[in-house]
């Protein structure tokens, strides 16, 4: 019999500032610590009676609370077994409304590319992989199938300015598995520096993998050359960076910040991992730094945020102090790649079906920019007109209670203590990801119901 061992979460929420019911308060101190991450997907909460011991309530409370946490999707029970976290605040936000307003709930919570733009294509390109001989999609992919993809993935980096070798390319499933793939290549580096907003996906890995993230101070165009320097002398050897349209911040930085940053890391001696997923959304976008210094830069790119959502491509490009663990990397790698998705990037690289998709997503991100500059007039906002996303830095009222308040209006937003590299770092800022709005009509509602915030502020 297989025995399976459960570790029940110690979690005690602070209801010291908390007014209303008790049970109530509960409940949102769940959703909270699920959203920042003190609670986790599958983690086990403390029994009704542990919890009301804790607390110094009835058990009673505590049964209605995890009943009213469970209704808005948050948590599950099983008799005998206890009660999990289910997801994230963020996804179940849209289930925990008492009263949803006229129009219904816009998610713009979710950051990727516009939906419903030639949908078409994906027709198109799939009769034209050759179903007569289809089952070769159904069987492990063959050497040659690898050797396409990888030729095709470097005409789609040269696009970016990047002239690769395909043998120092690895394929994966989607950019998060190339990050993955990278620091598993430096995993003798156990501290990674990072800007101080960072995207969710790296703060995953880095739990996962037990790394521990260094925030490094930031300003409009990104990551500081001083905290980049303080952080090598700090004895630090690896940053991680998004220097084009950064997420959640939209920081680009100029190719003079770029060119400082290299400096500093040949300096050093320091690796940096690139993350450029966003990188040929902008028609005038920096060259990547791993063109100013391939020598010392992990490159890190895909299709999901430019072509595709559910293409899952991704690239890791190689310096050559790691290239021969290429080789080694493969059953980590391209092993995981679906060959009918490997096919499809190819077909579509290659007929130039791709960089038409881009060039859609261009023209209708810059058309929902506009939208945000006759929508959003009394909020202080940025970024920049091909980016799937708008920050507001310091939001009227405080992130939180911004937060808060665009949800009970309707308008699913998150805010910067989901993108802060550790605890400590807290710069308020909400990030609204217009590329998820389903069209130009529904986000220029939402946009408007969060301008009303900032009147009634």
């Amino acid at each position: 019999m297989e025995t399976r061992i459960v570790c029940m979460t110690i979690w005690v929420p602070d209801l010291s500032h908390a007014s209303g019911p008790t049970y109530l308060a509960v409940a949102d101190a769940i959703g909270t610590a699920v959203r920042l991450g003190q609670l986790r997907p599958g983690d086990q909460l403390p029994t009704h009676r542990s919890l009301a011991d804790l607390l110094g309530v009835n058990v009673s409370t505590v049964t209605r609370s995890y009943r009213e946490a469970a209704r808005r999707l948050l948590v599950g029970g099983e008799v005998g077994r206890g009660t999990y976290v289910l997801g994230l605040a963020s996804e179940a936000a849209l289930f925990a409304l008492q009263n949803r307003p006229e129009g219904g709930v816009i998610d713009l919570s979710t950051n990727r590319p516009p939906v419903g733009l030639a949908e078409g294509d994906l027709g198109v390109g799939l009769a034209n992989l050759g179903w007569s001989e289809g089952g070769r999609f159904l069987d492990y992919p063959a050497p040659g199938d690898t050797r396409l993809h990888r030729e095709a993935a470097t005409a789609w980096l040269k696009r970016r300015g990047l002239k690769a070798e395909a043998e120092h390319l690895l394929i994966c499933a989607g950019a998060q598995h190339a990050m993955d793939t990278a620091l598993s290549l430096l995993d003798e580096h156990r501290d990674l520096a990072c800007e101080s907003l960072v995207y969710p996906g790296l703060k995953a890995l880095a739990r996962q993998n037990r790394r521990r993230l260094h925030p490094m101070g930031m300003d409009r165009e990104g990551v500081l050359p001083s905290a980049l320097e303080a952080a090598a002398k700090a004895g630090l050897r690896v940053a991680v960076l998004s220097p084009t349209l950064n997420n959640p911040t939209t920081a680009t930085m100029s190719l003079g910040r770029r060119e400082r940053l290299v400096a500093i890391a040949r300096k050093h001696d320091l690796l940096l991992v690139e993350e450029d997923v966003y990188g040929l959304l902008p028609e005038d976008a920096p060259p990547p730094l791993a063109a100013l210094a391939p020598e010392r830069v992990l490159y890190v790119t895909g299709l999901s945020k430019t072509v595709a959502a559910g293409l899952r491509l991704g690239y890791l490009l190689l310096p050559p102090p790691l290239r021969t663990r290429a080789r080694d990397a493969e059953h980590h790698t391209t092993w995981y790649v679906s060959p009918m998705s490997m096919a499809l990037g190819t077909a579509w690289i290659e007929d130039g079906t791709a960089w038409r998709r881009l060039l859609t997503q261009r023209k209708e991100l810059a058309a929902r920019h506009r939208l945000c500059a006759q929508g959003l007039r009394s909020l202080a906002w940025r970024g920049e007109a091909h980016c799937p996303h708008i920050w507001l830095p310091a939001p009227p009222g405080g992130q939180e209670r911004f937060r808060r308040r665009a949800l009970e209006a309707g308008v699913v937003v998150v805010s910067s203590d989901v993108f802060a590299a550790t605890r400590a770092v807290q710069e308020p800022g909400i990030r609204v990801s217009i590329g998820a709005a389903p069209d130009r009509a529904t986000l220029a509602q939402g946009l408007a119901r969060l301008e009303g915030l900032n009147a009634l502020a």
